[in-house]
C-alpha cells in the first residue's frame, strides 16, 4: 500500500505543473491566417450590405413613381366624385318635383276611391233589399204554388175518392162489370243476368208467360214453374183482395226463395233473400168490410227448392193460407163523389186566391227593390268610370316617379361608387406612402450600416509575431520505485 501511495505522488507533481503552466501562459495576438479571415468575413459583409442598399434604392425609386401615378388617378377620381354629386342632387330635385304631383293626384284619386265605396255600400244594401224581397217573393210563390198544388189535390181526392154505402173507395178500382175471381201473374225467367237478389222489374228480364191462379199457395219442390223453368224464375202477382169484416190482418209468406208485397201501395212483406221456404218478414193492413184494395206482390225462385204461400192471421182467428175468395183481378162499386171533399176543395181554393194575392204583392216589391238597385248600379257605374280616370292620370304619374327613382338611385349608386374609387385610391396612396417611409427608412439604416461595416474593416488590428513568442517550459523527471512484493497468506491463531 506503502508503495502505490508513492507512485501516485510521482504522477500528480508533474501533472499540476503542467496546468500551471497552461494557464499562465499570457495571451496572443491574431495570427495572419485569423487576420485573412476576418478582412475577408468584413469585406463579404461589407459587400452584401452594399448590394441590399442597391435594392431598397431601387425599390424606393420604384414606389416614389407608383405615388406619382396615384396621384394623377386620385385626381381624376375627385372629379368623377364631384360631377356624381351634380347629378345626384339633379336627380334629387328631379324626383322631389313630380313627387309633389303625384301626391296631388293620390289626394284627387282617394276622394274618387271614397265616392265609389259609398256608391259600392248603397248598391249592396240595394241588392240585399233585392235577395230579401226576392226570397219573400220566392216564399210567396211556393206558397202559391203549394195552395195551386192543394187544389188540384183536393179537386182529385173529389173526383177519384169516390164513396160507396157509406165508405171510401180505393183509387184505382174499376166501376162497372162483374169482378173475375184469382190474381193475375207475369212469369219471368233469366233473372240471374244482374245478380241477386233480382229486380223487381217488367223490363228487366225475359217474360214468359201470363197466368191467372185463384191464390198465393203453391210449392213446387224442384220442379218446374208454369212450364218456364225450375230455376231463376220471377213471378209478379197483382189484383185486388177484400174481407168481408172491418179490422186489421196480419201476413207472411212462406217463400224459397224471395217475396215481397205492397197492398194499396203500403209495403206489407220485405222478405226478398236467398233462404229455404220460410217466412222472415211480418206486416199488417187495416181492411174495411168489402172493400176491395190492390195487392201487388213479387217472387223469386234462384235455385234449388221453390215455394211460394201467402199466410194471413185475421183478427180473432188464427194463422192461414190466405183462400181464394179474398182475391179478385178487378173489383166492381158504385162510385159517388164525397161532399165532405167538397167543402175541402172549396177552402183550399180560397187558400190559392190568398196565395196569389200574396205573391203577387211580392213581385211588386221585388220590382221596386229591383229598380232601385239599378239606379244605384248607374251611380257606382258612374263612380267606377270617374275612379278608373284618377287611377290612370295617378299610374302615369307614377311611372314618371318610378323612372325619377330610378335615375335618383342610379345617381346615387354612381357617386357611392365614385366616393367608394375615390376613398380606395386614398387608401392606396396612404399605402404607399407608408411603404415610401419604409423604403427611406430601410436606405438609411443600410447606408448607416454599410458606413458601421467599412468602419469595422478598417479597425482589425494586424498581425504580430511577438506576440505569439513563448519560453521552454521545464519538465519533471521521474524515477523507477522497484517491484510490488504481495502479501502473504493470513492463518488466525487462536488464543
Amino acid at each position: 500500500m506503502f508503495k502505490l501511495r508513492k507512485l501516485a505522488a510521482l504522477f500528480v507533481a508533474p501533472l499540476a505543473l503542467l496546468f500551471v503552466n497552461i494557464f499562465s501562459t499570457p495571451a496572443s495576438a491574431d495570427s495572419t491566417t485569423d487576420y485573412n479571415n476576418k478582412v475577408a468575413a468584413a469585406q463579404a459583409h461589407l459587400a452584401d450590405l452594399q448590394q441590399q442598399l442597391q435594392t431598397a434604392q431601387e425599390n424606393l425609386a420604384s414606389w416614389q413613381n407608383s405615388s406619382n401615378a396615384q396621384a394623377d388617378q386620385i385626381n381624376g377620381a375627385q372629379t368623377t366624385a364631384t360631377q356624381a354629386k351634380d347629378a345626384l342632387e339633379t336627380a334629387a330635385a328631379d324626383y322631389a318635383a313630380k313627387k309633389t304631383v303625384y301626391d296631388a293626384l293620390y289626394a284627387q284619386e282617394q276622394i274618387a276611391e271614397r265616392q265609389v265605396a259609398q256608391a259600392v255600400a248603397a248598391l249592396n244594401v240595394a241588392s240585399d233589399a233585392v235577395d230579401s224581397t226576392y226570397i219573400s217573393y220566392q216564399n210567396a210563390m211556393a206558397a202559391s204554388d203549394a195552395a195551386q198544388a192543394a187544389v188540384t189535390q183536393a179537386q182529385n181526392d173529389y173526383n177519384t175518392k169516390l164513396i160507396t154505402s157509406g165508405g171510401q173507395v180505393n183509387a184505382g178500382l174499376v166501376a162497372g162489370g162483374q169482378a173475375n175471381a184469382g190474381l193475375v201473374v207475369d212469369v219471368y225467367t233469366n233473372i240471374s243476368r244482374l245478380g241477386n237478389p233480382p229486380s223487381r222489374s217488367t223490363t228487366a228480364y225475359t217474360f214468359c208467360k201470363t197466368v191467372v191462379l185463384p191464390n198465393i199457395d203453391y210449392n213446387w219442390g224442384g220442379g218446374d214453374i208454369f212450364g218456364c223453368g225450375g230455376d231463376f224464375v220471377m213471378l209478379h202477382y197483382h189484383g185486388y183482395i177484400t174481407y168481408s169484416t172491418s179490422g186489421r190482418v196480419y201476413f207472411q209468406a212462406q217463400a224459397d226463395d224471395g217475396f215481397y208485397m205492397q197492398i194499396n201501395g203500403s209495403q206489407i212483406i220485405n222478405d226478398w233473400s236467398l233462404k229455404g221456404c220460410s217466412a222472415n218478414s211480418t206486416g199488417s193492413f187495416a181492411f174495411k168490410a168489402n172493400t176491395p184494395y190492390s195487392i201487388d206482390a213479387w217472387y223469386y225462385e234462384w235455385g234449388g227448392g221453390a215455394c211460394s204461400t201467402l199466410q194471413g192471421l185475421p183478427s180473432g182467428g188464427s194463422w192461414g193460407t190466405v183462400p181464394a175468395a179474398q182475391f179478385t183481378q178487378q173489383a166492381t162499386v158504385t162510385q159517388t163523389k164525397n161532399p165532405a171533399l167538397k167543402v175541402i176543395l172549396d177552402q183550399k181554393t180560397a187558400l190559392y186566391v190568398q196565395a196569389v194575392a200574396v205573391e203577387e204583392n211580392a213581385n211588386q216589391v221585388y220590382l221596386n227593390a229591383q229598380n232601385q238597385y239599378d239606379g244605384c248600379w248607374l251611380a257606382y257605374v258612374a263612380q267606377g268610370q270617374n275612379l278608373s280616370a284618377q287611377k290612370n292620370q295617378l299610374n302615369n304619374q307614377g311611372n314618371a316617379v318610378a323612372d325619377a327613382e330610378g335615375n335618383w338611385q342610379g345617381a346615387s349608386d354612381d357617386k357611392a361608387i365614385a366616393d367608394a374609387n375615390l376613398l380606395d385610391l386614398r387608401n392606396k396612396y396612404n399605402s404607399v406612402f407608408k411603404a415610401i417611409q419604409n423604403a427611406n427608412d430601410q436606405v438609411d439604416s443600410l447606408v448607416t450600416a454599410v458606413e458601421k461595416a467599412q468602419a469595422d474593416l478598417q479597425a482589425i488590428p494586424l498581425p504580430s509575431a511577438q506576440s505569439m513568442r513563448v519560453g521552454k517550459r521545464s519538465n519533471v523527471r521521474v524515477l523507477a520505485d522497484g517491484a510490488y512484493t504481495p502479501r502473504g497468506l493470513f492463518t488466525p491463531t487462536p488464543k
